[in-house]
Order: structure tokens, then C-alpha cells, then sequence
């Protein structure tokens, strides 16, 4: 475990928080009393935000990056569907990395929509965790992104209730399992290169990584694999995957050898890019299998050589942007 621990460590950095935020957030609150306390404008771009919101089940200031619609100012009463993109566990993926490294900042240009980028802890998995079976308000992941963010962004900023979600690995576990676990906040979920089987074998051992690269404690995720199986396949995409009907689905995935994306790759960062992609491009071929078992409609794309990076994620959102539209306007 040891080793494993150390490889994903080597491509994860915990997310940073800004060092400062101007005030002039909007005067909301969701039902839990969680609130935007203050906006930052980005890179002189006033449609751009970092909101900094007090999280009641977080239980502490999380950022959120936010790209308003051409018109929003323009159009005060209009509201708006919103694209949720969830970050990942790797190297930039806090919720600055969908803007870091993508051009989703030019795709929202004519689109249309709120473009929502959370973050969810250094390792939160959009899952409440189980603490120990302790009460505690705190890393309350799925309630952040399902339930006290969508308020927000409904009561001040506009929102028509209307969302697709896409992510990244761990952000394409977060799309599906905020799917099937919460019905109806999503229209539509994408993951790219997703662990979607945590409870499985393979899956077990990337999740307690992940979360011990974070210096956090696997078990307080969901508790112990064995004692606590449940809870592990309560929060397992694959497991429930018939929960996920009535969803609009989209998988995608490499199989971990370089592909034609990978020439620009460091060398050190190559073995566990292609470690990730193996292990989430197994799991979310399994899904695909899996819903379609089930009769549950997906698209996948499962297109063979590619690593787990930033350059096949770019494609996938080019790809799968068009249709989201589609699905909120509908």
C-alpha cells in the first residue's frame, strides 16, 4: 500500500485557498445558513468570480470559481441552467483547474449558461463522511455540491434549477454519484476517466490512497472496507448504477498506454498517469457494461490508449459540451 500511496501522492497537491477576497457578495443563504461571504474578481474579468462560501457542512470556507453568462448583467431578470464541473484528485484540480486547463472560459462565452467549478476538499470524494459515525458537521462533501452550492447559485446568481454536471476522475465519480444518490439535481452527468467502483477491488485501493495522499484518514471516508461494506457500496456509482436511470449519461475513458495526447508529458509524471488511467479506465468500462445490462442509456467512449491528464479531458468537454447544452435547454 505503501508504494501506491506514494505514486498518487506524486501527482496530487492539496487545493489552495486565495490569500484575499473583495467583499460584495450577494446578501443569501442556503437553508442550512452556509453563504457566499465574499466574491473575487478574476483576472480583471468581471464575469468571472472565486466566491468564497462558509459551508455549514463542510464546515469550513470553500472556493467555488463561477463564470456568469455574456448577458447576465444585461438581463436581470432573466435565470439561467447551470454546467457544474467537478475537480479532480491530481495536479491542478482544485477548483481552478476546469480554467487552468481547458478553454471553458471561451466555450461559456456564447453559451448561455452558469459554468459552476466547486471545490470539494483535498480528497472529499462529494461524499458526507462517515466520521466515525460522529455528528460532526464537517466534510459534508455531497451536501456542499448537491444541495447548499445549488441554492446558492439559484437565490443569488440566477439559477434556473436546471444543471448538468461533468468531471474529471475523481469529479467523474462525483457526477455519478451525486446522480444516483441525489435524483433530480442533475439533468445530465458526464465522468471522465471516473473511479466509479470505489467498493471493488482495485477501486478499494485507489480511494484509501487518495485520501491518505491527502493526509486524511481513509476510514473516516466511510469507514472500514469490511465492517462497514454498506456504507462503501451505498457510495459506490457501479453498484447502484440502476439509480442512475433517468439521468442523461456519458462515459469516457483511456485504457493507461501513452495515446496520441501523451508526447508533452513529463516523463516523471508518466507512470502514474498511465497508473490512474488503467485502474479508472477498467472501472468505467465496467459502468458502461453495467448500465447497459441494466438497460440504463449511456454513451460511452472508451477509446483506448490515453493516460489520465489534462489533454484528453480538454477533448472529452469539446465533445460533451454541445450536448449539455442541449439537455438544459430542453
Amino acid at each position: 500500500m505503501r508504494w501506491f500511496t506514494a505514486l498518487v501522492t506524486a501527482v496530487c497537491v492539496l487545493p489552495g485557498i486565495p490569500a484575499s477576497a473583495a467583499a460584495g457578495a450577494p446578501d443569501v443563504r442556503a437553508d442550512d445558513g452556509s453563504h457566499v461571504v465574499a466574491e473575487t474578481i478574476v483576472d480583471g474579468d468581471a464575469r468571472v468570480l472565486d466566491l468564497t462560501v462558509r459551508s455549514a457542512g463542510a464546515g469550513a470556507y470553500t472556493m467555488v470559481r463561477l463564470i456568469l453568462p455574456r448577458n447576465w448583467a444585461a438581463e436581470p431578470d432573466r435565470r439561467w441552467a447551470a454546467v457544474y464541473l467537478l475537480a479532480g484528485e491530481t495536479r491542478l484540480q482544485d477548483y481552478r483547474g476546469w480554467s487552468a486547463n481547458t478553454d471553458v472560459r471561451q466555450l461559456a462565452d456564447d453559451a448561455g449558461v452558469l459554468v459552476v467549478m466547486p471545490g470539494a476538499g483535498s480528497a472529499g470524494f462529494f461524499s458526507d463522511w462517515w466520521n466515525y459515525g460522529k455528528n460532526l458537521a464537517l466534510n459534508q462533501w455531497e451536501t456542499f455540491t448537491a444541495v447548499e452550492l445549488p441554492q446558492l447559485i439559484d437565490r443569488g446568481y440566477r439559477g434556473n434549477g436546471r444543471r448538468a454536471a461533468a468531471g474529471l476522475s475523481l469529479g467523474g465519480y462525483g457526477a455519478f454519484e451525486l446522480a444516483a444518490r441525489r435524483p433530480g439535481v442533475f439533468r445530465y452527468a458526464a465522468s471522465f476517466s471516473g473511479n466509479l467502483n470505489p467498493a471493488g477491488a482495485g477501486g478499494e485501493l485507489l480511494t484509501s490512497a487518495i485520501v491518505a495522499s491527502a493526509h486524511l484518514d481513509p476510514e473516516a471516508l466511510w469507514g472500514d472496507r469490511r465492517r462497514e461494506a454498506a456504507r462503501w457500496e451505498a457510495h459506490d456509482p457501479l453498484v447502484n448504477a440502476d439509480r442512475l436511470r433517468g439521468t442523461e449519461l456519458y462515459l469516457s475513458a483511456g485504457n493507461g498506454l501513452p495515446g496520441p495526447l501523451d508526447a508533452k508529458l513529463p516523463i516523471d509524471v508518466l507512470p502514474g498517469a498511465m497508473l490512474l488511467e488503467f485502474l479508472c479506465g477498467a472501472q468505467t468500462t465496467a459502468m458502461a457494461g453495467r448500465l447497459r445490462e441494466l438497460g440504463v442509456p449511456v454513451t460511452a467512449d472508451l477509446y483506448g490508449p490515453g493516460t489520465h491528464q489534462w489533454a484528453y479531458w480538454q477533448l472529452q468537454l469539446h465533445k460533451t459540451w454541445p450536448r449539455m447544452l442541449q439537455v438544459l435547454a430542453s
